[in-house]
C-alpha cells in the first residue's frame, strides 16, 4: 500500500491542534511556577513522555476497546466528530478546557530528576490527563488508527504521535520564555486559530462517518473513509 502523506500531514495537524500546547501552556506554568527552571524543564520532558505513552496506548488498543463495548467505527466516528467540534468551538471562543484551581509543587529535596518526578506525580492528573489527553485527543488517535490499516502506515502514524509529543515537550520546556514573548493576546490568537482547524477536521470526520453508513451517496472526492 502506498504511503498516504496527506493523511499523515492531516493527522499531525489534528493531533497538535487538539493537544493545544500553546493554549495549555499557562496551566502547566501555573502548576510548576514555584519550581526551579531546571526542575520545570525536567517536568516538561517527563510530561511529553507521558503524553506520548498515553497516545500510543489509545492508538494501538483503542479499536479493541470499542469492540469490547460493541461500538461500530462509523458510530464512534460520528460521536467523535461532535466531541472534537465542541472542543474546537470552545477554543474559537477563547476558552481553555480547564481552569487552574491551585498549584501542586514537589518537595525541594533530592536531585533535579527526583524533584521533577515528584512534581509530575502531582500534576499528571489533571495536566497530562485530561488536559492534554482528553476525550478529543483519544477520539482523534482512534479514528486515525482506523484509517491506518497497513503496518507501514501504523508505524508512520506512531512517528507522527512521537513528533507531536516532542513538540509539546519543546513548547513546555520553553513555556516561560514563550508566554513572556507572546503574552495573553498572542495565546488567545493561537487558541482561536487551532479551534478553527479542529472544527474543520471535525466536519471532515462527520462526512467520512456518513459516507461509511451510506456508501455511494456522498461525493467521493470529499471523503477519506476507508473502503472495506
Amino acid at each position: 500500500m502506498a504511503m498516504d502523506w496527506g493523511l499523515l500531514i492531516n493527522s499531525f495537524i489534528a493531533v497538535i491542534a487538539i493537544l493545544n500546547p500553546i493554549g495549555n501552556m499557562p496551566v502547566f506554568l501555573g502548576h510548576v511556577e514555584n519550581e526551579s527552571p531546571q526542575v520545570q524543564r525536567a517536568v516538561a520532558l517527563l510530561m511529553s513522555g507521558a503524553i506520548f505513552l498515553l497516545l500510543l496506548i489509545f492508538f494501538l488498543f483503542g479499536t479493541r476497546i470499542l469492540t469490547m463495548f460493541g461500538i461500530t467505527l462509523p458510530a464512534f466516528r460520528l460521536a467523535g466528530s461532535i466531541m472534537i467540534l465542541l472542543v474546537g468551538l470552545r477554543m474559537l471562543q477563547g476558552k481553555s478546557k480547564f481552569e487552574n484551581h491551585g498549584i501542586e509543587t514537589a518537595a525541594h529535596t533530592g536531585n533535579t530528576f527526583d524533584q521533577a518526578r515528584n512534581s509530575l506525580s502531582h500534576i499528571l492528573v489533571p495536566v497530562a490527563m485530561p488536559l492534554f489527553i482528553g476525550p478529543g485527543s483519544i477520539t482523534t488517535v482512534i479514528l486515525y488508527a482506523e484509517k491506518s490499516p497497513s503496518i507501514l502506515m501504523s508505524f508512520m502514524m506512531v512517528l507522527v504521535l512521537a513528533c507531536c509529543a516532542i513538540i509539546v515537550g519543546m513548547v513546555l520546556v520553553s513555556s516561560r520564555y514563550i508566554f513572556d514573548k507572546i503574552g495573553t493576546n498572542g495565546t488567545q490568537i493561537v487558541i482561536r486559530f487551532m479551534g478553527m482547524i479542529l472544527c474543520a477536521i471535525a466536519m471532515q470526520f462527520m462526512i467520512d462517518g456518513v459516507d461509511q453508513l451510506l456508501p455511494g451517496v456522498l461525493n467521493e472526492a470529499f471523503t477519506h473513509s476507508v473502503k472495506m
